[in-house]
C-alpha cells in the first residue's frame, strides 16, 4: 500500500529539484569550465600586460578601479534578485523599474564564472609576486 503522505511529497520535490539542477549543469558545463579557465588565464596575464596599461593612463589606481567595477557589475548582475529586497536600493529602484536594462543583461550570468576564474587568477598570481 502507497501511502502519499508530506514527507514523500516533499523528497519528491527535492529529487526532481536536484535532477533538474544536475540537467541545467550538464547542459552548460563546457561553457562554465572554460569562462573559469578564460577567467583564469586573464587573471594570470594581467600583471604581465599591466606595462601596457600604463601607456594609456599614469595611475595604476585608475586600472585597480576599472577592475573593481568590472567584478562588482559583474556581481550586481549575477546577484540582482537578493538586491532588488535590500533596504539600501533607493538608488536603483529608478533603474530596476526599467525592464529593458535587465533584460539586456540576464544572458550575462555566465560571466559570473569568467569572474571566479579572473580572482582565481589574480590569487595565484598574487604568489608568483610575493615569491
Amino acid at each position: 500500500m502507497f501511502y502519499n503522505t508530506k514527507f514523500l511529497k516533499l523528497l519528491n520535490s527535492f529529487y526532481l529539484n536536484v535532477l533538474n539542477k544536475f540537467k541545467f549543469i550538464e547542459k552548460y558545463f563546457v561553457i562554465y569550465i572554460f569562462l573559469l579557465l578564460l577567467g583564469f588565464i586573464c587573471g594570470n596575464l594581467f600583471g604581465t600586460f599591466l606595462i601596457f596599461f600604463r601607456f594609456y593612463t599614469n595611475w595604476d589606481g585608475l586600472i585597480i578601479i576599472l577592475t573593481i567595477l568590472f567584478i562588482e557589475f559583474i556581481n550586481f548582475i549575477t546577484y540582482i534578485k537578493s538586491f532588488k529586497y535590500h533596504k539600501l536600493n533607493k538608488f536603483f529602484l529608478k533603474i530596476y523599474k526599467n525592464k529593458n536594462f535587465f533584460l539586456l543583461f540576464k544572458n550575462f550570468k555566465f560571466l559570473n564564472f569568467y569572474k571566479m576564474g579572473l580572482l582565481l587568477g589574480f590569487f595565484i598570481d598574487a604568489f608568483k609576486v610575493g615569491s
